[in-house]
C-alpha cells in the first residue's frame, strides 16, 4: 500500500465515525542509501580478503564498510522504540553469522567472533550510557577478553558515531584521534575516514528523506531484516565460491 492510499483509506475510515489506527514508522530513504554503500563496500572487502588477497584495491575499498556499520547501527539503538529488541536482533543474527563467518575466513570456530558481535557491544555501550550506568565500559572490555573483530576499536568507533550523530565536528576530532595511531603507520585502515563525510552529510539531515509507511508493509519488513541476513548470506557465498572454484 502506498502512502497516499494509506492515508486515503483512513480517511475513508475516519469518515465513517470509526477509525482505525494502523502502526506506523518513519522510513528513511537516506540511511537505505547509506545501507547499500556499507554492503556493497562489504563484499567488495571481504571478497578481497578470502579471493583475492593480491587484489589491494579492493581492501581499500572496503575500509569504507564498518564505519558506515557503526554510524548505523548508533542511529539504531536510539531511534528504536524497543532498544532491548533491537539488541536481541544483533545478538541473534551475531551468532547466526559465526558458523558462515569462520568458514569463509579458514579460522577456528571460536578463534574470533564475528562483527556483529563487535558491533552489538557497541549498541550496548550505547544503551547503557543513555541510562548513565557504568555498565557502558563493560563492553569494551569484553570486546577484548572474547576477541571480537574489530575488538575495542570497533566498539569505539559506534560509541564516537553516537558522539559524531550529535555533534558532528566533535565526533570527526574522536574519530579522527581513535584513528591517529594509523595515520602514524600509514595502515590501510586511515582510508576508513573517507566514509566519514558521507556519514555527516546524513547527520546534518542532508541525505535524510523520511517519509511514513505501515509496519505491516512489505517495504519496512524488506527494510528491517534483509540489512541483517546480507553479513551471513555473503559469507556463505565466498565460502562456497572459494570452496569449488578457488
Amino acid at each position: 500500500m502506498t502512502q497516499q492510499n494509506y492515508a486515503t483509506a483512513h480517511s475513508k475510515v475516519a469518515q465513517c465515525g470509526s477509525i482505525v489506527s494502523l502502526p506506523t514508522r518513519k522510513f528513511d530513504y537516506g540511511r537505505d542509501v547509506l545501507k547499500l554503500i556499507a554492503i556493497t563496500t562489504m563484499a567488495m572487502d571481504h571478497a578481497g580478503d578470502i579471493l583475492y588477497p593480491d587484489w589491494l584495491a579492493l581492501r581499500l575499498i572496503g575500509r569504507l564498510a564498518f564505519p558506515l556499520f557503526a554510524y548505523l547501527v548508533a542511529l539504531g539503538v536510539e531511534s528504536t522504540r524497543s532498544p532491548k529488541k533491537y539488541l536481541a536482533t544483533l545478538f541473534i543474527f551475531a551468532l547466526i553469522s559465526q558458523v558462515p563467518y569462520f568458514l569463509a575466513f579458514g579460522i577456528q570456530p571460536f578463534e574470533r567472533f564475528n562483527i556483529l558481535f563487535s558491533l552489538l557491544l557497541g549498541a550496548l555501550t550505547i544503551y547503557f550510557f543513555n541510562k548513565r550506568s557504568l555498565l557502558s565500559i563493560v563492553p569494551a572490555l569484553l570486546s577484548i577478553l572474547l576477541n571480537t573483530e574489530g575488538n575495542i576499536y570497533a566498539v569505539l568507533t559506534v560509541a564516537c558515531m553516537k558522539l559524531l550523530n550529535g555533534n558532528p565536528p566533535l565526533g570527526f576530532l574522536a574519530l579522527l584521534a581513535l584513528n591517529s595511531p594509523f595515520l602514524l603507520t600509514s595502515d590501510p585502515q586511515v582510508f576508513s575516514l573517507f566514509a566519514v563525510p558521507i556519514i555527516i552529510l546524513h547527520a546534518k539531515g542532508v541525505l535524510k528523506k523520511e517519509t511514513i509507511i505501515p509496519e505491516s508493509s512489505r517495504t519496512y519488513l524488506i527494510r528491517k531484516y534483509v540489512f541483517y541476513a546480507f553479513y551471513p548470506a555473503h559469507l556463505a557465498v565466498l565460502f562456497l565460491i572459494k570452496l569449488f572454484f578457488f
